[in-house]
């Protein structure tokens, strides 16, 4: 069987790649078998205080408050406690009208995380395989050195003292923001390519797209042509204002140092771009070093 990487918001796990992704959030990820909604994860951040049957008791409360569903303890699956035996899992399920549920719920004290890992449906079999995989994979990856993200099409590497801020996933256009109090880094998907740049060079499509970014940062570009491909590059030619730079240092709203890259690819009929945003002078290079560990999977 084939399996695929899933990585969003601090966590990563592998699925059989006939599961999609068909719902997302800030620390929320649903799949679905290609019928319907099968998997759900949720992850929580935690404190030194916490306490794995309070915790449970105060999760399972707000689902029966919302839903009302009664959610009970139960035996763990054999098969699951070799996989999750690096914690000490608290196992469920639920029964409704319409359908069934079963999971787990653990905690990681290094990564002062909770996950809550729910399988919808009945299909025994089915269901246990894509949890083995998940369970055998799973990781949280807290403040590393780099953080991956791979979801639909895309795959990154991050810093990883940036949180995510926002996203936007819609046919033709995707966006993933994360961000501290000095940095933002805007990493975008649009396609198909060749009905975008049909009347247009990647120059044109990019000075509209990113107008607002280039004309508040007072981004110049640079344009360059390859055989798989184009590239063009804003940067600043100058710094930015002394009060612009002073503004930022009062507010962390205001980051007046900025660099834009957005690259075409022939063979995947993309275009791909990153929008770096600071406080503080930023390397030339930037958005060059982002770029070796961004992509579209193919």
């Amino acid at each position: 069987m084939e399996y695929k990487k899933i990585a969003w918001d601090g966590i990563s796990f592998n699925v059989p790649v006939a599961h999609e992704v068909s719902g997302i959030d800030k620390k929320f990820i649903q799949l679905d078998d290609g019928d319907k909604p099968c998997i759900e994860i949720r992850w929580y951040k935690t404190d030194n205080k916490y306490n794995e049957k309070n915790f449970f008791r105060q999760l399972t409360k707000k689902v029966e408050n919302a839903s009302g569903v009664k959610i009970e303890s139960t035996v763990m699956p054999a098969s699951w406690k070799e996989p999750l035996s690096q914690y000490d899992p608290t196992a469920f399920y639920w029964k409704s009208d319409l359908t069934m549920g079963h999971g787990v719920m653990f905690n990681c004290p290094e990564a002062s995380q909770v996950a809550l890992i729910q399988f919808i449906g009945n299909d025994g079999e089915k269901l246990n395989t894509a949890a083995l995989s998940i369970f055998e994979s799973f990781k949280f990856h807290n403040d590393e050195e780099k953080t991956p993200w791979c979801i639909y099409d895309i795959s990154a590497l991050l810093p990883g003292n940036l949180n995510l801020d926002s996203y936007e996933f819609k046919p033709g256009r995707f966006n993933i923001t994360v961000k501290d109090d000095l940095d933002t880094i805007s990493l975008y998907r649009f396609s198909p390519a060749e009905t975008i740049l049909k009347n247009k060079s990647l120059g044109d499509f990019a000075r509209d797209a990113f107008k607002n970014e280039i004309k508040s940062l007072g981004l110049s570009v640079a344009e360059f042509e390859f055989d798989s491909g184009s590239t063009s590059i804003f940067g600043q030619d100058k710094e930015p204002s002394t009060t612009a730079k002073t503004l930022s240092k009062i507010s962390s709203r205001k980051r007046p140092f900025g660099r834009i890259e957005i690259r075409y690819l022939k063979n995947s009929s993309r275009i791909t771009a990153v929008l770096v945003k600071s406080r503080k002078p930023l390397p030339a290079d930037i958005t060059q070093n982002i770029f070796e560990n961004y992509g579209i999977i193919s």
